[in-house]
């Protein structure tokens, strides 16, 4: 397939903390992050893109199942792209986030940094292709990612 044109129409969509998305039609899909990741998932060829925005890396003890947790995410986003007619050679990924929002958290293991491990380690083992991160820091972030062409507009808050 070719690109889009530049005056194609996306449905707008709000991701809130613990959600995801998958869009089989062009979507431009915001959300706004701190020391959650959100990951942005597309395929080059068949133009469909999902996001997700997690909480904490790990299901832990006797919690639900739920995309707040990383692992959770991670898996989901993938499965739901692959269900959409995504293939694995054609997935490129961009993720952001995993801030350190305050002073009296920093350490070498703050949650945000497990976060970031978390994502990286989910896409590096799938071999799937990062071809941006913008991770860390003690600023939140705001995105909006266009699912059909894997573009984002990314500002610091």
């Amino acid at each position: 397939m070719s690109a889009l044109p530049a005056d194609v129409m996306r449905v707008p969509r709000y991701l809130q903390p613990g959600q995801l998305h998958v869009a089989l039609v062009p979507t431009v899909i915001t959300t706004i992050i701190g020391s959650c990741v959100a990951v942005c998932l597309w395929d080059t060829r068949a133009h469909i893109g999902g996001m997700n925005h997690f909480m904490l890396p790990q299901l832990a003890g006797g919690a639900v199942q739920s995309p707040r947790f990383g692992n959770v995410a991670m898996k989901e986003l993938l499965d739901r792209m692959v269900a959409g007619g995504a293939r694995l050679p054609y997935l490129r990924a961009r993720v952001f986030g995993g801030s350190c929002m305050f002073e009296q958290m920093k350490s070498a293991q703050h949650l945000g940094q497990k976060n970031i491990n978390l994502a990286l380690d989910f896409l590096s083992l799938r071999g799937i292709d990062i071809v941006q991160t913008d991770v860390g820091g003690d600023r939140g972030r705001k995105l909006r990612f266009h699912t059909d062409e894997g573009d984002v507009c990314l500002n610091l808050i």
